[in-house]
């Protein structure tokens, strides 16, 4: 296997580590990421979870070959196309997660069981889990709140329940609202690339989506509120924020989050506001 940087970065979803930032929000949240042994923990955390994470995609995309060929972006994917080979594919997930776990060795046990259960979620998530309705969506939230309980096992520091609770509603909304871009830009084809679209309509969506977001809204604010110190002033970007990517839903943008945070300005504007926002209340 010969790959050029281009593809290897594609190949792990290297954008997809900026979900892992996650781990750093208990210590932030708690004034506390600033302190050199805390970030050099948090930081050590946070790359061994990202090397599993690239690991997880790889076997994700190694059990889903065949739906990829027939999908219009994904039939793109290294493994689609054949230039990784399944056995490839395999010993190089194996390689990133074996460092992965000796990392994981090196921070408390607490880490390490987390770690574990997000490789055994997404395992069995990949495995067959992601084409159970409902189910599908919640196994994907799950994992963005284990980054949360990553950072919190990595430093010790104890997690807010309503930071929890906001960060599995937002995960929920981002997990919803890709399937609706999916359903709604792939119509009939949907089923055929994604199994679980066939039992979702777009009505259904729409209103998950917009109970998800209130609540998740809601659930921040009274976090805030809990902290006190100011912050519940942060929840007027927020809001803006979310409005906003129901508003690029609707315009069917939004597949991949990721990349849509960082090309709409609005988002990426209304979350510098909150994160410098809350540094500002809390740091300064």
């Amino acid at each position: 296997m010969n790959l050029k940087i281009k593809d290897l970065k594609s190949l792990l979803r290297i954008h997809h580590w900026f979900k892992n930032i996650l781990i750093f929000a208990v210590p932030f949240f708690a004034g506390q990421l600033l302190q050199p042994k805390i970030l050099g923990t948090t930081l050590l955390a946070f790359i061994s979870f990202s090397l599993a994470a690239s690991a997880m995609y790889i076997f994700n995309d190694l059990m889903d070959v065949e739906l990829d060929r027939q999908h219009p972006s994904k039939k793109h994917r290294l493994l689609a196309q054949g230039k990784v080979t399944k056995g490839e594919g395999v010993k190089l997930a194996v390689s990133l997660t074996i460092p992965s776990l000796l990392l994981a060795f090196f921070l408390p046990r607490k880490f390490l069981f987390i770690l574990i259960l997000y490789i055994a979620f997404s395992s069995i998530y990949s495995l067959g889990l992601k084409k159970v309705i409902l189910l599908d969506i919640f196994l994907v939230a799950i994992g963005y709140l284990l980054r949360v309980l990553a950072g919190e096992g990595a430093t010790g520091i104890p997690a807010s329940s309503w930071l929890l609770i906001t960060v599995f509603l937002m995960a929920l909304l981002i997990s919803l609202g890709k399937r609706r871009v999916e359903l709604s830009t792939l119509g009939l084809e949907a089923s055929n690339h994604r199994p679980t679209l066939t039992n979702y309509s777009l009505d259904f969506l729409d209103q998950a989506l917009l109970l998800t977001s209130a609540s998740a809204l809601i659930t921040y604010v009274l976090y805030t509120v809990e902290r006190g110190q100011g912050l519940a002033f942060t929840a007027i970007p927020a809001i803006y924020g979310i409005l906003r990517y129901l508003q690029l839903l609707r315009e069917d943008k939004g597949s991949d989050p990721i990349k849509t945070f960082f090309k709409d300005p609005h988002l990426l504007i209304s979350g510098a506001i909150l994160l410098g926002a809350i540094f500002v209340r809390i740091y300064l």
